[in-house]
């Protein structure tokens, strides 16, 4: 049976350990930092040990899912991250990266990696990643943040799906995971890996961000690591040893005002928003000057372009501010959209904003479009409070049509967040784009667990078909906190779009055997 850990609502005095992000605070110049980076050498290689192998799953199930024949025909929509297989049996799998603890390491992350049957929502395995093991590179040590940010791409070239993550060991870097017909198998450190220069930046060593795709168009996965930084692109096919085919410069993210001096370097995210074959960048930052009211906040997307070898910001694209985004064609015209949860002005926290894609770049064509709950079709009230806030996106084909659908994870994740409905919300695209028509919200809820339970859910969410159906599924990441035990739910798609039946459920122990460590899985994102 689905089981939840009851917690008391008034937990102001508790300092929740999160995933996502880690989160600096800002006042009158001066940064709290829990994080201090020794400086030393990168340990080069692993050794010539494997990774553990997965093994059998412990999950719950959830109702039964209705029958439904594959979509006929059926295409991914531009600009939707492809589906990972780390194995190459033709069954979609999962990563999440996990940053709490683990054996010798208070923060050291971790990444539980689901392995699909084919079934349904079904899994075939599950694997437990750290540094403890003998065949990922380096050692655990506290607050190394491995997992902090997962990406899937064949980085090789070699067929299989490998998994690529940053760590904080010593210094910046990024992790290999090399795919294999048994799976993730092998790791090598990324040799040379720089973080980012940006001077007006916090501690950006601190809040380095990892993203793929391919950014020069040649059918081979890229990396970026490193903002500011002359080799912060890092490009494809890699070496078994790690090294890239070459590297770039990645430009500076303009000010986002004259009179910021510093603020937090938050996310990026890759997509083809023009059509021309290669991937560009966005980049989101977030200032919060001394007194400012929250829909005062700056939380500028940056926007840069493949250019020289590297990347250039152009001057004629201006994106909304917004606190996270995701890529995929919503409106079936062949050219990605950019998704975003938008800040500032008269933007609500619960609503989505779509900026179209153009042959002239985002933004050159149609109009943008925001949805939110007086959107005609759109669910429930809005949220009278600032905390039920979007922040994790993804987009995919639920319903097998052709065109991306939006899922959109509001979990409350800020510390000291007011208790309240944690929930993600559903959109479907279609020939007019993104509306309303057909939208829903899920809650833990309807799905087997506890409404309003302060378990972040929705901090992390992910659309991939899992079954071959072409129709995407829906992940959904809870991470939990100190009382509350991790959770995430695979949730099937249908021709009718979501199901809340055929429902799998993931606990930190299905990776993780003891149960004794708090996983806090997905807290560093689902790979996409």
């Amino acid at each position: 049976m689905l089981d939840h850990m009851d917690v008391e609502d008034d937990e102001q005095g508790t300092v929740r350990k999160r995933g996502g992000k880690r989160r600096w605070v800002i006042a009158g110049g001066a940064t709290v930092v829990a994080v201090v980076v020794a400086v030393g050498l990168v340990l080069a290689q692993s050794g010539p040990q494997g990774i553990a192998a997965p093994r059998t799953c412990h999950t719950a199930a959830h109702g039964t899912a209705p029958s439904s024949a594959p979509a006929k025909g059926a295409q991914a929509p531009a600009g939707t991250a492809p589906a990972a297989d780390f194995d190459g049996d033709g069954h979609p799998d999962l990563a999440m990266g996990a940053l709490g603890d683990v054996e010798n390491g208070s923060g050291g992350g971790s990444i539980a990696v689901a392995y699909g049957s084919g079934e349904g929502t079904g899994l075939a395995r599950c694997q437990y990643l750290t540094q403890n093991d003998a065949g990922i590179p380096g050692e655990a040590r506290d607050e190394a943040f491995f997992g902090s940010d997962v990406v899937a791409r064949d980085f090789d070239g070699d067929g299989y799906t490998d998994l690529a993550t940053a760590v904080f060991d010593w210094k910046p870097s990024v992790i290999i995971m090399w795919g294999s017909p048994d799976g993730l198998k092998s790791a090598v450190r990324v040799p040379g890996t720089d973080g980012s220069h940006v001077s007006w930046a916090l501690d950006p060593i601190l809040e380095e961000q990892l993203v793929a795709g391919d950014f020069d168009g040649d059918g081979h996965a890229d990396l970026v690591f490193g903002l500011a930084s002359n080799r912060g692109l890092l490009k494809g096919p890699f070496k078994r040893d790690g090294t890239p085919a070459g590297t770039g410069p990645v430009s500076a993210p303009r000010r986002p005002a004259k009179d910021i001096d510093t603020a937090n370097y938050r996310g990026l995210v890759a997509g083809d928003l023009d059509g021309d074959g290669a991937d560009e960048l966005m980049a989101f930052h977030h200032d919060k000057p001394l007194g400012t009211a929250r829909f005062e906040e700056r939380r500028p997307v940056s926007y840069f372009h493949a250019r020289g070898g590297g990347f250039a910001q152009p001057d004629d694209i201006d994106l909304p501010d917004a606190a996270a985004g995701a890529v995929g064609d919503v409106d079936g015209d062949g050219v990605a959209d950019l998704v975003l949860s938008p800040r500032r002005g008269k933007a609500s926290h619960s609503s989505v904003t779509v900026v179209y894609g153009s042959k002239a770049g985002p933004g050159k064509g149609k109009r943008s479009t925001t949805i939110d709950r007086d959107t005609p079709g759109v669910p429930g009230e809005e949220p009278q409070d600032e905390d039920a806030a979007f922040i994790s996106l993804d987009t995919g084909d639920l319903n097998g049509d052709g065109y991306a659908d939006v899922a959109a994870g509001s979990p409350r994740s800020e510390e000291y967040a007011k208790p309240g409905p944690e929930q993600v919300l559903l959109l479907l695209g279609g020939p007019n784009g993104l509306t309303g028509e057909g939208a829903r919200v899920i809650d833990a809820g309807d799905i087997g667990g506890e409404k309003s339970a302060r378990a972040t859910f929705g901090i992390s969410v992910r659309l991939v078909d899992m079954d071959g159906d072409h129709r995407a599924d829906l992940t959904v990441a809870a991470p939990g906190d100190d009382k509350i035990r991790s959770s995430a739910w695979l949730l099937p798609g249908t021709d009718q779009g979501l199901s809340t039946g055929g429902v799998t459920r993931l606990y930190g122990d299905s990776f993780e055997r003891t149960g004794k460590l708090d996983l806090y899985m997905g807290g560093g994102g689902i790979a996409r």
